[in-house]
């Protein structure tokens, strides 16, 4: 049976793949309402007690995304075969279609974030990596993450 979801916390696409379906879930969509990590640093001036303020910029930021995959039911929507198989067949997808180099442009895919109220938010991302963590033992999920790397710091 495929997973249902509370979509109270909004949805998640990254290159018009949608990660909050009957077969893929994130779960932690809120880490993406953070703001942008920021460089820059305050002056030193010899002599002087303190440092010379300036001004701070946002920057890349990366955020991890924590994925529930099923193996229940396929990005197609089969349940043909075991669940080892649509397991294997739905990260096989993830990795060819997200995680995989790009090898165009700038290398990044547009990701669109859906908040709780319908609007949109959407920003070039670099997925740069994909880990898989826990299973069940009938395979019906695995748990996995997602690495992000923002360039302008956050999805806007």
């Amino acid at each position: 049976m495929p997973f249902e979801w509370n979509t109270a916390a909004g949805g998640m696409t990254i290159a018009g793949i949608s990660l909050t379906t009957t077969w893929c879930r994130v779960q932690n969509l809120v880490d993406l309402w953070l703001p942008a990590d920021q460089r820059g640093q305050d002056r030193i001036v010899p002599g002087s007690a303190g440092v010379r303020a300036q001004q701070r910029r946002d920057t890349v930021t990366r955020r991890t995304l924590r994925l529930v995959i099923a193996g229940d039911v396929t990005y197609t929507g089969s349940t043909t075969g075991d669940a080892f198989e649509r397991l294997a067949i739905n990260v096989d997808y993830l990795r060819a279609n997200i995680v995989a180099p790009t090898g165009t442009t700038n290398g990044t895919r547009s990701a669109v974030l859906t908040m709780p109220d319908g609007t949109t938010r959407t920003e070039e991302v670099h997925v740069t990596g994909m880990e898989l963590g826990r299973y069940a033992e009938d395979a019906r999920w695995l748990l996995a993450t997602l690495e992000l790397s923002i360039p302008s710091g956050r999805i806007q």
